[in-house]
């Protein structure tokens, strides 16, 4: 080590060598602190000024625009479809809807019905029905279509739509069918049963419509006829309305001179003192049957009435000891199919007549006696009055026309005793005494 060392400093040689001029450093100041100053660092320069920004910026908007106005275009094309016949101009993707009103199409919309067809809404139902290149479109297809171009789109009328619905299980009730014709006696054929059916009810209207049949239901059922007796037997029926009187008695004594029997179609109020009567008239052999309690016309009456006119005569008979009976003479022989409805299946059969005497005209004893037995044939059934009037003809002019037809060969029977004589005619009605059986209901609306 050289002496320079040794002494504590350091004298550079005359040959040390220094640094060239462009890499010297400033001489460093000191600052108050007493330390060197940190050296300054100089700042890296940022890419671009802002006028630049703005102009990369906006060439981006632009390039947006226009790529957005092609897209927009591009989406919002038109395109050309034939609609009924005529080539339309609609924007793409059109459906069905917007077609027609840029068309200005007009079908007419269907209406809203109820279950059973009748018009609850008009324009309710489907705004249009259409076709598409010839196939038809259902509901979903028509509201999911969208134009692409070059469809032929045929528009027509919308349908109805039925209301909703649902199902309900009732019990149906059976109905009186009318007697295809009409003759002198008339009675239930067939008495009803109720039946279990499905039935669609609307929802909004609450009409029901018939559906399955569960358990079938059975109708009352009505016959018409003339008697005809069986094997040709020559049976004739005597008749006699309004009583009892002061002529029954000897309208009886005369038949029991003859060996005849007759009906007597009886008014319930003429019953009340003439108890007697009734009970002679059965002791006789012949018949009591009812002719209503006051001879009221039955289609005239409301159901409680008419019922109560059948009903009446039917207990007095019997109460005044003239048996059990459902059969019954209307009065001026009127009597209709709705009536038979309204009676609640009180009676069982309607008598009238094939010849009338016409002695309510007091026509005089040879035409009483010729009007009842001109034209008489086998099951003829007479009519006659026990009141009402002066009878004193009827009784002169009866052993007439018994001679007469007694000599014809007919025999005189009860209206029972006449139609036993007819096979068509049900056992229960010729007793007399036919009731709604159990099981069985009546009906209360007739067969349209």
């Amino acid at each position: 080590m050289s002496e320079n060392y040794s002494r504590g400093q350091y004298q550079p040689s005359p040959h040390a060598r220094t640094a060239p001029p462009h890499l010297r450093t400033a001489p460093a100041r000191r600052q108050a602190s007493g330390h060197a100053p940190s050296p300054q660092r100089r700042k890296p320069k940022r890419g671009g000024s802002r006028e630049g920004r703005g102009i990369t910026l906006i060439a981006l908007l632009v390039i947006a625009v226009i790529v957005g106005g092609g897209v927009w275009m591009w989406l919002n094309r038109t395109v050309y479809v034939s609609v009924n016949g005529q080539s339309a101009e609609v924007k793409i993707d059109s459906g069905l809807t917007d077609i027609l009103s840029v068309t200005g199409a007009s079908p007419k919309p269907g209406n809203l019905v109820s279950v059973g067809g009748n018009v609850l809404e008009e324009g309710g139902g489907t705004a249009f029905t259409a076709k598409v290149n010839g196939d038809e479109l259902s509901e979903d297809e028509i509201g999911s279509f969208r134009a692409k171009g070059n469809e032929v789109i045929t528009f027509g009328d919308g349908t109805d739509v039925t209301e909703p619905s649902h199902e309900e299980e009732r019990e149906s009730q059976p109905k009186l069918e009318p007697a295809a014709s009409v003759g002198a006696v008339t009675y239930v054929s067939q008495y009803g049963k109720t039946g279990r059916q499905k039935f669609t009810v609307g929802d909004i209207s609450g009409e029901a419509v018939e559906g399955e049949v569960i358990e079938p239901v059975q109708n009352v059922k009505l016959e018409s006829v003339n008697v005809r007796p069986d094997n040709g037997r020559k049976v004739v029926a005597l008749t006699f309305d309004d009583g009892p009187s002061k002529y029954t008695q000897q309208y009886l004594d005369i038949l029991s001179k003859y060996g005849a029997r007759a009906t007597f179609f009886c008014l319930g109020s003429q019953i009340p003192g003439r108890e007697n009567l009734v009970q002679a008239i059965k002791n006789q052999g012949s018949q009591v049957a009812s002719h209503t309690q006051n001879h009221e016309q039955l289609t005239l009456l409301d159901p409680d009435a008419l019922r109560s006119e059948v009903t009446q005569t039917f207990s007095a008979i019997s109460s005044a000891g003239g048996g059990d009976t459902t059969v019954l003479r209307p009065p001026y022989g009127a009597l209709d199919t709705s009536t038979w409805a309204a009676s609640g299946g009180t009676f069982s059969a309607s008598i009238i007549w094939n010849l009338d005497s016409l002695d309510w005209e007091l026509p005089g004893v040879d035409a009483i006696v010729e009007n009842s037995t001109q034209g008489v044939t086998n099951g003829s059934i007479i009519l006659m009055h026990d009141g009402g009037g002066n009878r004193d003809q009827d009784v002169e002019a009866l052993p007439r026309i018994i001679e007469s037809l007694q000599a014809d060969g007919y025999e005189l029977v009860t209206i029972n005793e006449l139609l036993s004589t007819d096979s068509r005619i049900p056992e229960s009605v010729a007793s007399g005494n036919a009731t709604v059986p159990e099981g069985h209901v009546w009906a209360t609306e007739v067969v349209e």
